[in-house]
């Protein structure tokens, strides 16, 4: 049972997976300093396909599923696919440990209030946010993914967006 350290509101681990309603607005967006210091946003990858996932290292699901997502990324970062990791009311430490220990690669940030996962409607963690080539988020997946349903999703998205080159 994951604890919560006594902090009210804080997301539990998901209870209900798969793929939901999304909670957002399609052009969401946010701005996070990554572990670098850098300030990312998912308008930054405009042209590609992105993949947000909220995790915390302390998440047992996360953990289940993070060599799924580090070989998910390194399949298909040549392909068009960004990742971008937050992590939610995690420590940096943590953080970093977590992403050497898994061989995690992808550009990660830390959500420290956990307000852009309230403003995604993150209930619980793992969550996935589905960006296509022109920034709508258009899917979201909760719980643990398989390398299977990742590359699916992926593969669906990447088709859309061949067939789809055309001005936003």
């Amino acid at each position: 049972m994951a604890q919560n350290d006594g902090r009210t509101g804080r997301p539990g681990v998901n209870d209900r997976f798969g793929e939901i309603d999304l909670s957002v607005e399609p052009d969401a967006d946010f701005t996070l300093a990554t572990l670098e210091g850098n300030l990312i946003s998912i308008s930054d990858y405009r042209g590609k396909i992105v993949v947000v996932d909220f995790w915390s290292s302390w998440c047992t699901p996360c953990r289940t599923e993070a060599e799924i997502l580090a070989e998910t990324h390194k399949f298909w970062q040549n392909r068009g696919v960004e990742f971008i990791g937050v992590a939610i009311w995690d420590t940096e430490q943590s953080v970093r440990n977590f992403i050497d220990l898994y061989g995690i690669e992808y550009v990660n940030a830390i959500d420290t209030t956990g307000l852009t996962a309230v403003d995604f409607g993150v209930t619980g963690i793992p969550e996935k946010f589905f960006v296509d080539h022109r920034g709508n988020i258009i899917r979201k997946v909760v719980g643990p993914n398989t390398r299977k349903t990742l590359d699916d999703i992926l593969t669906d998205l990447t088709d859309e967006a061949l067939e789809n080159t055309g001005p936003s």
